[in-house]
């Protein structure tokens, strides 16, 4: 069986639901609290700051008459600024820490209770512009299920305005984001890997102070669309300089010049302008030098300008990988990517990479200055070069590390928000048992919870009612469910077990004009993949809601017998929803399939659904009192009744 998900204990851990939006309320108002207090002693700071500055600035003016105490007073300055502005810049990091998980919060406890627009982008994120961006797999997913256009509209994947992707997206970066998408449109098959990111899913759920706090280390990375795309196509295609005759004499060569270019500089200073001559003279040789390799410079600047934009992003990567390596736990897959953040924060060299990117930064005359002294362009290019190939590896995994991340707190999000709420657990053979299953998309009160329970034996449902009782949203429950399941996800259930099964689904079915299919061709290749199916492995899953309703009555009715007497002598699992009654004839007369109905209630106020599922096929027949009720002609409504007492059917085009 299932266990149902207990949050209740300690480290910011409580019981999910209700309880949770109350844990967030309290712990939003304690942190706003502590906002106030880091702001305060943030500016506090700033003024010590620059009271220390002016005071060691005029200790300095006050004693320039003596230079051994203007000496040692601008030296205890410099050192109690340095030590004003590291204080400073603490209080100011705790503040904007805060404020970034306040954020988290707030997008948080909006998805807990709206349905009318998403925390985050509900669309269907793309891939990026160059296949060089793609990142390298640091968490297997073992073999998956690839969902089809079909699935993905059924289930409302992708479907404003919030939709299931919508409601599990809490992303900050388009990595993330994408493979969120990934998780979703190519579900796990394996029991294996479901469990492992179930595990890893359970624990930042159960953790929300911890993952919290990393969600609100990645939203540094918002609003920098496309930066980590285009750090992993410059990782891919960088290389390592090859290192010339030509380059290490110039490289030897810089560095007398900027020994020569000091030395004469302190002689002028010193007032003997007959340096001056030297120095333009030195000058003038380094200038001729960059003439002749002009070319080698152009290349090696071509091959670095792009670095100098993504300054920024590596140092934010940098410190989510230093948050992630702290906070993550040794176990489950959380355990494997801490490994990869912790050898990006040893081993990626990110801190002097960005020193010398800083240097590519400068442009103009003090750029010119540089390299007619030191060639400052191709000491740059071969440092970053020189770190950013050795550790690229490093990098790439530690970007696939951090889209991993994102995602999975995503899903955790979901879970933890759940007023009722479980993680599945597998079960052997070919079983879907959900007890009190709710759809995501209905927030209680309005959700009325219902069961399945699809083994072996029974592997077949047909429910049967009127439109508008719930038929099409019990099979989006259901799938949905299964869905979430097989991604590692929390469900909106009491109780699940299941075996991990191929989704496929026949619930919306629209005309194809750019196919040139009609709505019934349309319908009849999505319900081929059902009657064709020679998959090995996992059994199929198969929602089917009206079939063939795209034709007459007298084939839909044969085509409908053919096609369930053909899927339930099938391994797969069924639920077919259906107006026929015939089809529930056949399901009452074989083992494999039961039937089930929901009810209307017709009475003087109105038609009203209690969206329950029932055990049997649907008996009550109000069509025609609803016609009674709404005033049509008494000689129509009992030629109905007779036509309906003899059994018969008007003829319809087929």
């Amino acid at each position: 069986m299932a266990e149902e998900k207990d949050n209740g204990k300690a480290n910011g851990e409580t019981s999910p639901g209700r309880s949770y939006l109350v844990w967030l309320a309290a712990h939003r108002d304690r942190l706003q609290h502590e906002q106030a207090q880091y702001h305060a002693l943030e500016a506090r700071w700033s003024w010590i700051r620059l009271v220390v500055f002016v005071a060691g600035v005029a200790a300095v003016v006050l004693l320039r008459h003596d230079p051994l105490l203007a000496t040692g007073a601008a030296v205890l300055g410099f050192a109690l600024f340095a030590g004003t502005i590291r204080r400073h810049a603490r209080w100011e990091d705790r503040r904007t820490f805060v404020e970034r998980t306040l954020v988290i919060i707030a997008e948080s406890m909006q998805a807990s209770t709206q349905r009318d627009r998403p925390a985050r982008a509900w669309q269907q994120p793309g891939d990026p512009a160059d296949s060089s961006m793609s990142l390298p797999v640091v968490i297997e997913s073992g073999p998956t299920w690839p969902l089809t256009d079909q699935e993905r509209d059924d289930l409302d994947l992708y479907g404003p305005p919030v939709g299931i992707f919508g409601l599990l997206n809490r992303t900050s970066t388009d990595p993330g984001a994408r493979r969120l998408r990934d998780m979703l449109d190519s579900p796990c098959l394996s029991p294996e890997y479901i469990l492992r990111r179930q595990q890893a899913v359970q624990w930042l759920a159960g953790h929300h102070e911890p993952r919290l706090g990393l969600m609100a280390a990645i939203v540094v990375l918002r609003g920098r669309a496309g930066h980590l795309d285009r750090l992993a196509q410059l990782l891919r295609q960088a290389e390592c300089p090859r290192r010339s005759t030509l380059s290490t004499v110039i490289r030897l060569w810089s560095a007398l010049s900027g020994l020569l270019v000091f030395y004469t500089l302190i002689r002028i200073v010193g007032g003997d302008y007959a340096w001056f001559r030297w120095l333009v003279a030195l000058l003038a040789v380094n200038g001729l030098i960059l003439f002749v390799v002009r070319r080698m410079f152009r290349r090696l600047w071509a091959a670095v300008s792009p670095w100098t934009s993504l300054v920024s992003p590596l140092s934010r990567l940098l410190a989510v990988a230093d948050h992630a390596g702290k906070e993550l736990p040794d176990e489950t897959q959380l355990g494997l990517l801490k490994e990869h953040f912790q050898r990006v924060v040893t081993d990626a060299r990110i801190p002097s990479l960005g020193a010398w990117l800083e240097w590519a930064g400068l442009h103009g005359t003090v750029r010119s200055l540089f390299n007619v002294t030191v060639f400052l362009d191709l000491h740059i290019a071969e440092a970053v070069l020189a770190r950013t190939v050795p550790g690229r590896e490093v990098l790439l995994k530690g970007l696939s590390a951090l889209a991993e991340l994102d995602a999975l707190c995503g899903l955790a999000s979901f879970s933890a928000e759940q007023p009722v709420a479980c993680y599945p657990q597998v079960a052997p053979g070919t079983s879907l048992v959900i007890e009190d299953g709710r759809h995501p998309l209905i927030l209680e009160p309005d959700v009325k919870p219902n069961d399945v329970h699809l083994t072996s034996d029974k592997r077949t449902w047909v429910i049967t009612g009127p439109n508008a009782a719930g038929k099409s949203t019990f099979l989006r429950m259901v799938g949905v469910n299964v869905l979430l399941a097989q991604v590692g996800s929390a469900v909106p259930a009491r109780r699940m077990y299941w075996s991990p099964v191929r989704l496929i689904t026949d619930v919306r079915i629209r005309d194809d004009l750019a196919r040139n299919e009609s709505y019934f061709l349309s319908e009849v290749r999505r319900l081929r993949r059902l009657v064709l199916d020679a998959e090995t492995g996992a059994p199929a899953f198969g929602l089917i809601d009206e079939p063939f309703r795209g034709t007459n009555s007298q084939e839909r009715t044969a085509a409908g017998v053919a096609l369930l007497e053909h899927l339930m002598a099938s391994r797969n699992l069924f639920l077919v929803a259906t107006h026929e009654g015939l089809l529930a004839e056949v399901a009452a007369g074989t083992a494999a399939a039961e039937n089930y109905h929901f009810q209307e209630h017709l009475h003087d106020g109105g038609i009203t659904f209690d969206y329950r599922l029932q055990p049997g096929p649907a008996r009550t027949r109000t069509a025609l009192r609803i016609l009674e009720r709404e005033g049509y002609p008494s000689a129509l409504l009992e030629r109905a009744q007779r036509l309906l007492a003899d059994g018969t059917q008007a003829t319809e085009p087929g």
